[in-house]
């Protein structure tokens, strides 16, 4: 059978990447957070996506533009 995809609701998120719940909604509107999907209401989010989107952050130096080389 297939893999159980983990999802988190934005609270779990929030708590799971220290960002604030309203900050994550932000981020949704700007499209700039890690991609979600919405249900009616709730909004959900792959946990791969967020580790992935994480990643895609992280730096070495605070000098350097995301993407520079």
């Amino acid at each position: 059978m297939g893999e159980t995809v983990k999802m988190l609701r934005a609270e779990q998120v929030a708590a799971f990447t220290g960002l604030s719940a309203s900050y994550l909604a932000k981020l949704r509107c700007t499209g700039e957070g890690p991609p979600f999907k919405k249900i009616g209401r709730a909004v959900i989010y792959r946990q791969s996506d967020v580790e992935d989107w994480l990643e895609s952050h992280s730096r070495t130096s605070t000098s350097v533009e995301r993407g520079a080389k």
